[in-house]
């Protein structure tokens, strides 16, 4: 919307509109390709909403516009990546308020558009879109990897979350079979793509122990599936955090819903690179909730929140269980 400036000259914008050439999330921090430290930028594009939206726990619809076009995902993207140091940067994903490859809610022309620019940056080798399996097909991820250098990597993304069937559709409602999550990986095979898998910490009804098992368990099938294909596999895990206007959120304040803690996360990280499935240097774990939780984040006692999550925010770039160890307060009674 525009309104016209009394001065004379270009309309002015108002606030919606000024808001539709704003990124919604920028993010840089540690990572690891093939074990080698990096950095990561998260790009997270404000688009129109997902059109799904049913997911108990995603908040991404509150940094959703129906106003956006083609023309504010350039302005975003030109306005926000010059806030960037992009030194060291390896690895760029683009998320979005929903599906990337979802023409309603990234066109075609934006996202040749996006492709190109991310060729032009020298040191980044991966790209990552995230989509739900619906909109992708193997003709649109061919024609996004024509755009990208011939030394970069596509990265797909799919919302996993829990392989418990009960955890993800009734629970969670995410809409996703194990069918259509295998039909994702086989697309990733037939194209040489990397697949990412977002794993959730902290599904309601589970109690601390089960939703410790239901990730390791998650992962567990997210590894064989990408083993039985002879794909890479990375796991984005993600602790839980409480979005407004979301169904957790509604739990939550009626002390329905306790969040995981970062000592259940440690755990969790080290009993996955257990597994025989594991693929070496292919876990990150979420740190962040793209100010979206009022900072009701997974935690602590308080006291020794931020040297926790330090070291897994490291553990992110090193891949080393080293980061975790002396790590001690009351509130853990020993050792983790």
């Amino acid at each position: 919307m525009k309104t016209e400036n009394k001065k004379g000259g270009a309309p002015e914008l108002t606030k919606e509109t000024s808001l539709d050439n704003k990124p919604a999330f920028i993010a840089r921090g540690p990572a690891n390709i093939y074990g080698e430290e990096t950095k990561m930028l998260t790009f997270i594009f404000r688009t129109p909403p997902c059109a799904y939206n049913k997911c108990t726990m995603c908040g991404f619809d509150n940094n959703a516009s129906c106003s956006v076009i083609h023309e504010n995902i350039v302005k975003q993207y030109q306005d926000g990546i010059k806030t960037v140091d992009l030194k060291g940067v390896k690895k760029l994903d683009f998320p979005t308020a929903g599906s990337f490859y979802n023409d309603n809610e990234m066109s075609s022309k934006s996202r040749a558009y996006l492709f190109k620019e991310a060729a032009k940056l020298p040191e980044v080798k991966h790209v990552m879109v995230e989509t739900r399996v619906d909109y992708l097909t193997l003709e649109k991820v061919i024609d996004s990897q024509k755009l990208l250098r011939s030394d970069q990597k596509l990265e797909l993304a799919i919302g996993l979350e829990s392989a418990n069937d009960k955890v993800r559709n009734i629970v969670l409602h995410k809409g996703l079979t194990k069918t259509g999550y295998e039909h994702f990986a086989d697309i990733c095979q037939e194209t040489g793509s990397r697949m990412r898998s977002y794993i959730l910490i902290g599904s309601p009804t589970l109690t601390e122990s089960e939703v410790i098992e239901d990730t390791v368990e998650t992962a567990r099938y997210a590894y064989e599936v990408a083993n039985a294909r002879g794909i890479e596999a990375f796991l984005a895990i993600k602790p839980m955090f409480i979005p407004k206007g979301t169904g957790i959120e509604k739990q939550f304040e009626e002390g329905k819903y306790q969040l995981p803690t970062l000592w259940n996360v440690i755990e969790i990280v080290k009993k996955i690179t257990k597994l025989k499935e594991y693929q070496p240097n292919s876990i990150w774990v979420g740190m962040y909730d793209e100010n979206l939780s009022s900072d009701r984040f997974t935690h602590n006692c308080g006291k020794c929140d931020k040297k926790v999550a330090e070291a897994i925010i490291r553990y992110n770039g090193t891949q080393d269980l080293k980061e975790f160890e002396g790590l001690r307060c009351e509130c853990k009674g020993k050792d983790n």
